[in-house]
C-alpha cells in the first residue's frame, strides 16, 4: 500500500504561490485519477498559511477557491492601515515594532476570514473531530507549556477535539512579529496561548512522516510505503553582509526573525525528509523555488559571487524576458499577482529533482510521474 502525504509550508501571503502550484497538482490529478485533492491524499499537513490550505482541502475546497481567498481576503488579514504603521519603523523602530495585525477587527481580521471561508459542504464550519477524510496535521507552538502541539483529527481524547478548524488554523498562523498569540480554550477555566507552528516546523513534512508511521503502525506501514509531495512558499534570498548586520540591535533582529530562522528550518526538514525516504525506499517530491536571483556570475572556487543591485525571478525572465523582482514580504497582499505569475512560470519552465535522478526534470513532468507512481 502507498500512504500519500501532502505537506504545505508556512509563509504568510506567499501561500498564494503554494495554492497556484496545488492547482496544477489538482488538474493533473483529475486528468490521471479523477480524484480531488481531499480524496487522493491520505494525510495533509500544513503550517501557518499552509494550515489554511490544509484546512481548505479538508473542507473540500478546490485550488481556485484557495487562490481567491488570498486575492480577495488578503487585505482583510493584513490590514493596510496596520501595514502602514509597521512601515513607520523605518523612521521610528520603537513605534513600528509594536504594531501587530489584529486577529479580529470588526468584520475583518484573520479569524473572521477563516470563519467565513473554512466551510465544509456537508458539515458547515467543522470541528477538528468532524473531519474524517483526509487525515490532517497542523502544528502550532504552545508558549504556555513550551511545546509544539500536533493538532490531528481522529483522536477523540484530545483536548482540542471539538475546537473549530478555523480556531486551530488561527493559532498555527499567528506568526511572531506579525500577529499576537492566539488563545485556545483548554478547559472551562484555562486556555493555552499558541503561536505560529513555523517556530518549530515551518516545513511540516518530517512531522507528517513521523505521524503517519505512528498512526499506521498497526497496519504495518513502512518508510518504503510513504509518498510525500512537499510544497513551499518560495525561498527568500536576500543577501546580508557582515557590515550590514554587525550593529543590528534587538529590534532589527526581531524584524528579520522570519527570514533568518523559518526558511533555514524548512530547508533542513527538506534535506532530512529526502534522505530518510530515499534510504528507506519511499517517494519524495519537493516543489519550491528561489523567489529572486540575488548573486551574479558563475560560482568559482575560493571566490564569492557579487550581489546584484536588485534581484529578479529567473522563471519570469526565462519565459517572458522580464527581469522582474518578486517581493519576499509575507504580509503584503498586493504581491499576490506577481507571486502567482512566478509560480506559473516555474510550472512552465522550472525543473525539479525526483527519485534520485542525476538531472532534474520539468516540474509538470515530475508532478505527472509522482502521481503515476502511486
Amino acid at each position: 500500500m502507498t500512504f500519500k502525504i501532502l505537506s504545505l509550508d508556512g509563509g504568510g501571503i506567499r501561500g498564494v504561490l503554494s495554492a497556484r502550484i496545488l492547482q496544477q497538482v489538482e488538474t493533473t490529478l483529475k486528468e490521471k485519477t479523477g480524484q480531488a485533492l481531499h480524496e487522493y491524499f491520505d494525510l495533509v499537513s500544513g503550517t501557518s498559511t499552509g494550515s489554511i490550505l490544509a484546512a481548505g482541502i479538508a473542507c473540500q475546497m478546490n485550488a481556485q477557491a484557495m487562490i481567491d481567498l488570498y486575492l480577495q481576503e488578503g487585505k482583510n488579514i493584513f490590514l493596510d492601515s496596520v501595514r502602514q504603521q509597521r512601515g513607520w519603523r523605518k523612521v521610528s523602530q520603537a513605534v513600528g515594532a509594536r504594531v501587530l495585525y489584529p486577529h479580529e477587527q470588526g468584520d475583518r481580521g484573520l479569524t473572521k476570514v477563516l470563519q467565513k471561508y473554512l466551510k465544509h459542504p456537508e458539515l458547515g464550519s467543522p470541528t477538528m473531530s468532524q473531519i474524517t477524510q483526509p487525515k490532517i496535521l497542523i502544528p502550532a507552538y504552545d508558549v504556555y507549556s513550551r511545546n509544539t502541539t500536533w493538532f490531528v483529527n481522529g483522536n477523540p481524547n484530545a483536548w482540542y477535539h471539538n475546537l473549530g478548524l478555523w480556531q486551530i488554523c488561527t493559532a498555527s498562523a499567528s506568526a511572531p512579529t506579525f500577529f499576537p498569540p492566539y488563545e485556545l480554550p483548554y478547559n472551562e477555566e484555562q486556555s493555552l496561548p499558541h503561536i505560529d507552528g513555523g517556530v518549530s516546523a515551518n516545513n511540516p513534512a518530517l512531522v507528517a512522516i513521523a505521524h503517519a508511521l505512528y498512526i499506521e503502525k498497526a497496519n504495518g506501514l513502512k518508510l518504503s510505503d510513504i509518498s510525500v509531495l512537499s510544497i513551499g512558499t518560495g525561498n527568500t534570498t536576500q543577501v546580508y553582509s557582515y557590515e550590514e548586520i554587525k550593529n543590528w540591535g534587538q529590534l532589527r533582529w526581531a524584524e528579520n526573525i522570519p527570514n533568518m530562522f523559518m526558511s533555514p528550518a524548512s530547508q533542513i526538514s527538506e534535506a532530512i525528509c529526502w534522505q530518510i525516504l530515499e534510504s528507506g525506499g519511499g517517494d519524495y517530491l519537493r516543489l519550491d523555488f528561489d523567489l529572486n536571483e540575488r548573486l551574479q556570475g558563475d560560482p568559482q572556487p575560493g571566490r564569492l559571487r557579487e550581489p546584484l543591485q536588485e534581484g529578479y525571478n529567473k522563471y519570469i525572465y526565462r519565459l517572458k524576458g522580464k527581469d522582474t523582482p518578486v517581493s519576499e514580504d509575507m504580509d503584503n497582499p498586493e504581491n499576490c499577482p506577481i507571486l502567482i505569475e512566478a509560480a506559473e512560470c516555474y510550472l512552465e519552465c522550472g525543473k525539479a529533482y525526483y527519485r534520485n535522478a542525476t538531472d532534474p526534470v520539468p516540474v509538470q513532468t515530475a508532478i505527472e510521474q509522482f502521481i503515476a507512481s502511486q
